[in-house]
């Protein structure tokens, strides 16, 4: 299973790098290609691990002023 991240910056948000930073301390992977970030589960994940997953991540992008999609492929 993988969680895949695309997000929007803008000039007034906070700069990528700190950014970045945030994704990878929650276990992100910089990507390439349609979304910039990738999660790798080890094992098959529930509803309920990604919505932890996604809550982490969110409350560390908290003041970074982006926005983000998420997709979850099993």
């Amino acid at each position: 299973m993988r969680t895949y991240v695309r997000m929007t910056f803008h000039s007034e948000g906070a700069d990528p790098t700190k950014v970045l930073a945030a994704m990878r301390s929650v276990g992100f992977e910089e990507s390439m290609g349609m979304h910039d970030f990738v999660f790798r589960w080890k094992d098959k994940a529930t509803l309920d691990d990604v919505i932890r997953l996604v809550t982490e991540m969110h409350e560390r992008l908290k003041g970074l002023d982006v926005h983000y999609e998420i997709t979850t492929i099993s």
